[in-house]
């Protein structure tokens, strides 16, 4: 069966009408649906290799940093805490969990574009103690300011 299926491949292939892979070529319409569709192909590819997927080790270090744990994080998205843990280490979600972690990421840090992998040494943010540390240096540089009075 399979040597049939070969013999009539390379019979389709040696005519006029069919490339080397079988599809009917010879017809303007079809050349054109094809030329078309590789076109459509080259776009996607070419916006597909700027895409960057969201970092959600990164993610869930500052969800940890702001005081959830990964089962907390875990009963919230209904998901097992040794699978939070496992993203932590860098395999991915599903959609569904990934989805609702983003979610929960941006209402608890309150910032909307999340981040993504390999955008650590330029996209910089501030959430939760950070805030606060900065608010205590203030206080500290104010009262050492006191105390040289």
């Amino acid at each position: 069966m399979a040597g049939s299926i070969l013999r009539s491949r390379a019979a389709l292939s040696q005519t006029e009408f069919f490339d080397s892979s079988g599809v009917y070529c010879n017809e303007p319409r079809a050349r054109a649906r094809f030329v078309s569709a590789r076109q459509k192909a080259k776009k996607f590819i070419v916006q597909r290799r700027g895409y960057k997927p969201p970092d959600f080790a990164r993610m869930i270090l500052d969800l940890r940093n702001l005081g959830w744990s990964h089962e907390k994080i875990a009963y919230v998205l209904d998901a097992s805490s040794s699978a939070v843990s496992s993203w932590a280490t860098g395999s991915r979600p599903f959609y569904d969990h990934g989805d609702a972690f983003i979610e929960l990421w941006c209402e608890q840090t309150g910032i909307e574009r999340f981040p993504r992998e390999g955008e650590w040494p330029t996209y910089r943010y501030k959430i939760g103690q950070q805030d606060f540390l900065d608010q205590l240096d203030g206080v500290i540089e104010q009262l050492d300011e006191e105390i040289l009075k």
